[in-house]
């Protein structure tokens, strides 16, 4: 029996896309090879062992400039029995480390998935659920022609044994047909190397199952994380010229340092000079000889290694030393690229290079929209695949009709002084107060719950006027421990201190406080 007409083009889409996730793992981890322009080069390179240098590595700082701020706060259901089951999810598959993990290669990639099944007992009864980080080179979710919304179908495939035992095991997820409660599972195998060239898939049966497998939950149990439709790009996909070229450039300074430290010499020899006077009664080469010490004030030899002496070197009419190449050549593109590389990724500069001008409050905020609009399409996206893979776990376990919402930490914070008078202009112009304090990156659910405890809009007043004056004074601080005026320890004790007596008068405004 051949292979069917899905499985062979679902299993050509999914060897078609590895080149550009390995590509993109390249880059990211640091491992490009670097090309040189011609073989000699490569050779001069390979002597001083620097065509194996270590990449001086930029094109992962667009990957992780999002991911850092990328931290779910909550998963919930709204039910203390369906949240407990989440709670036991997350512990049992550990996704607070697998989550975070997922993240990175969904955006380092462009695509990861996350496999939802259940786990069977004697009787078939499902007793908890697996929830596992499967990458896109061996996980592909096919979509439907007509409705792109729609899964079609999902591939696993991976390899089994190596050399002459080599096997290919591909498994076909389907979702139940309309109009029916179950999809199938078709599980093929492929003996040997795959070739493309002609089809040997067979049915896999060898543990004892049957080749195909119903589906009785009637969905493909992968869910896609991704950065575009309906397949992603690399976070650093842009980063890749810029990084290429600074990967050449690092490595052409690197040939340069010895030279620099140590520079070649030369010594221009004049056939015409007169060398005579120069000759010396010690000779190396004479077995008479042997012990004598060519620097001995008993040597003959004019050339005295004593202050103030004069030496007449045989033949040379000038000497001198070959000038290294400038390091301004290197280090002035090197700039210029990570500069580029910043740009074309569309992320802040001062975060590729934190040691230069630093900037703050509304520059810094104009700076980082960019990089906050595409974290907070990544939460859309990512947070709405994460609801549908755990609302399908909890279905399985026996919750149906149960909405899952997932809380992420805001994009960005605001946290100096300049932002907070803004947020108070905001509320004084009649901006919804809960409006204005989540667009200052407040959590939806700490302002409502901080709302709840206010008497009047007085006191939100003046809870906003502390928080402003209080980012005021942390940024002086803060200048004060550059300068040397003050330690990080004496900074922290103080802001002890004010946020405690703050909170102590804040339990005494409350009811009942």
């Amino acid at each position: 029996m051949a292979g069917t007409a899905d499985l062979i083009n679902a299993y050509a889409d999914l060897c078609d896309a590895r080149p550009g996730y390995a590509k993109a793992e390249a880059y990211f981890d640091g491992d490009v090879d670097e090309v040189f322009a011609s073989d000699k080069v490569a050779r001069m390179l390979a002597k001083s062992n620097l065509d194996e240098l270590d990449e001086v590595n930029f094109a992962r700082i667009p990957v992780t400039a999002v991911t850092n701020r990328l931290h779910i706060t909550a998963i919930t259901a709204g039910n203390d029995d369906a949240d407990a089951e989440i709670a036991d999810l997350v512990k049992r598959n550990q996704l607070d480390e697998e989550i975070p993990g997922l993240h990175v290669r969904a955006c380092s990639l462009g695509d990861a998935y996350m496999m939802v099944w259940p786990v069977l007992d004697d009787q078939g009864q499902v007793t908890d659920v697996d929830m596992f980080v499967n990458g896109p080179g061996t996980v592909r979710v096919i979509y439907d022609e007509e409705n792109p919304l729609r899964k079609k179908l999902a591939i696993k495939s991976w390899r089994i044994g190596s050399g002459k035992t080599q096997q290919i095991r591909a498994d076909l997820y389907y979702p139940a047909p309309d109009g029916e409660e179950q999809g199938r599972i078709e599980r093929w195998v492929w003996g040997g190397k795959h070739s493309g060239k002609q089809d040997k898939w067979e049915p896999y049966t060898d543990d004892g199952q049957d080749a195909v497998l119903p589906n009785p939950y009637g969905e493909v149990p992968f869910f896609h994380y991704r950065t575009g439709r309906p397949y992603g790009r690399p976070e650093h996909y842009a980063a890749y010229g810029p990084q290429a070229i600074i990967n050449k450039i690092v490595v052409s300074h690197a040939a340069t340092v010895d030279y620099q430290s140590l520079p070649q010499r030369y010594g221009l020899i004049d056939p015409t000079l007169d060398q005579s006077g120069q000759q010396s009664d010690f000779d190396p080469d004479n077995p008479e000889d042997l012990a004598g010490d060519p620097e001995s004030p008993l040597n003959s030899s004019q050339l005295r290694n004593d202050p103030g002496e004069f030496w007449q070197l045989q033949g040379y009419r000038q000497v001198g030393q070959f000038e290294a190449a400038n390091p301004d050549i290197y280090m002035r593109p090197f700039d210029r690229y990570i500069k580029a590389m910043a740009q074309v990724t569309d992320t802040p500069m001062h975060i590729f290079d934190s040691t230069g001008d630093r900037i703050s409050g509304e520059s810094r905020r104009e700076a980082n929209a960019p990089l906050i609009a595409k974290v907070q399409a990544r939460q859309r996206s990512f947070g709405a695949t994460h609801e549908d893979a755990f609302e399908f776990a909890l279905r399985l376990l026996g919750y149906d009709d149960t909405n899952v919402k997932v809380s992420w930490l805001p994009a960005e914070q605001v946290n100096d002084a300049e932002g907070w008078a803004t947020v108070k202009a905001k509320i004084d112009a009649g901006v919804p107060r809960e409006r204005a304090l989540v667009e200052a990156g407040c959590p939806p659910e700490l302002v409502e719950a901080w709302l709840a405890n206010l008497d009047d809009d007085a006191e939100l007043h003046r809870r906003v006027e502390l928080l402003s004056v209080l980012g005021d004074a942390i940024q002086k601080l803060g200048s004060g421990v550059a300068l040397g005026a003050v330690t990080e320890q004496q900074v922290a004790t103080i802001l002890d201190g004010v946020l405690t007596a703050a909170e102590h008068k804040d339990r005494e405004l409350m009811p009942g406080g």
